[in-house]
Formats: structure tokens, sequence, C-alpha cells
């Protein structure tokens, strides 16, 4: 588990690297004429969808993820780099204030995570009218998988894929996600009407799609309703995490 992790990371930063400018720059264009002071960024692996937030406003970026390597891996992204942050947490308990980040990202990341916990506390970091960057799983992305792992004849490679679609399928139905046993860590699907009802609940909403959107990997742009903000004086407050950078 903790060679796939960094070895996800790594591949993940390798693929950005080589990304030409307009999709290196997509998310920091989404939120062009902002000004945008703190970025967090769920489920960070290497953390480099903070890069150009950093390279472009010089915002103070904190990423968090789970796996175990987080410091080993950002530190080869970020080197001594002291407006760059991260933190071992997960997404569904952030340990920052309330109204502490103008950007949050969650690219890919929310199928891992309990879904309806993290929308939650997302909306509650995010600041009046702040944006949400976000890329989820459609349930297409599990057919094709499917698709794509049958002509192996592989019962593992072909459990993982129908796994995911039964957890959707229950998470659909409950509202409640499995995660014991087999269910442990495998990932759930979102639909578009699912979103919309929670992100309705947490005063948010959907402003648009995103350039790397697509029917499997559905990519949006959602805002934050303006309110009252009560920002803590002491910005962001860390509580219960490890942090690591």
């Amino acid at each position: 588990m903790s060679g796939n992790y960094e070895e996800h990371a790594n591949e993940a930063l390798k693929r950005f690297a080589e990304k030409d400018p307009a999709a290196r720059y997509h998310l920091v264009n989404a939120v062009e004429g902002r000004r945008i002071e703190r970025v967090l960024d769920l489920g960070c692996g290497a953390g480099q969808e903070l890069l150009p937030f950093l390279e472009r406003y010089g915002a103070q970026c904190v990423g968090i993820d789970i796996g175990d390597e987080l410091g080993r891996v950002t530190a080869e992204t970020f080197g001594g780099e002291t407006r760059a942050n991260f933190v071992r947490s997960s997404g569904d308990r952030l340990p920052f204030a309330a109204e502490s980040f103008d950007v949050v990202l969650c690219r890919v990341s929310l199928p891992y995570m309990n879904n309806r916990a993290t929308i939650a506390e997302t909306a509650r970091v995010l600041k009046p009218s702040g944006v949400l960057l976000l890329k989820t799983h459609s349930p297409r992305f599990y057919f094709a998988m499917l698709r794509e792992r049958l002509p192996s004849m592989n019962p593992k490679m072909l459990a993982y894929p129908l796994i995911c679609l039964a957890a959707g399928v229950w998470h659909s139905v409950t509202g409640k996600q499995l995660d014991k046993g087999i269910w442990r860590g495998k990932e759930i699907y979102q639909t578009h009407a699912f979103l919309k009802s929670e992100l309705t609940k947490r005063g948010l909403r959907f402003d648009g799609r995103l350039p790397d959107d697509n029917p499997l990997t559905p990519s949006y742009r959602i805002v934050k309703a303006t309110g009252d903000a009560v920002v803590s004086a002491l910005g962001i407050i860390l509580v219960g995490a490890e942090y690591v950078s």
C-alpha cells in the first residue's frame, strides 16, 4: 500500500509536468480575477495541482491526504517552499477553522471519501463566494473500466469495478456508504442529481463545467453563497491532525 501511494503520486506529478500550459493552468484560470490567498487540495497526492496557485498568486497552499508517505512525496515537489504545507488528515473531518480558504480543490478524490461529510466540511471551510473545483467519477467510469478489463477474464480485475458499482448503488438507495470488509477503501460514483442535492443543502451551487469535463469524470466549478463572513483571527487552525511539512 505504501509503495502504491508513492508510485501513484509520482506518476501523477510526471503527467502534470508533461501537460501543455492550457491544461496545466486550467484550474487557476477558473478562478481568474479573484483574490486568492489560501488554497486547499483534498487528496493532494504529490500536491501538483497546487503549483499553479503558488506560481501565479503566491497563495498559501495546503494539501491533505491520508498516505503515510505524504511528507516525503510532497517534499520532493515543493522543497523548502514555506507557502506550501501538508497535513495528514481526511476530507470528512477537516482540521481547519471555518471560512479559511478561497479555493478548495477536490480532483477525483471524493469517490474515495465519505461523500456527504466531505461536502459538508468543504462548505464549512470555504469563504463566502469561495470556489470548489470538483472532479468526480460518474457511474459510466466503472462501466468503462469493466469493458476495458473484460478481455482479460481476470476475476480480481473484474471484481473491482463491480464492487465499486455495487457500493455506489447502495449509497444511492440508502444514503449510506459501505466501509467494512471488501468495501473498505473502495470507491463510489457520484451522480449530478446527488451532487446538486448535497451542494444545495450546504449553500453551494454549480457555476459551470471545467475544460477537462467528460462523461466519465465530470469536472465542475462550484461557488459558495455570499454571507456574513466570520473568519477566525487565527486564520487556519489545525485540530487533531498530523502536520507533516
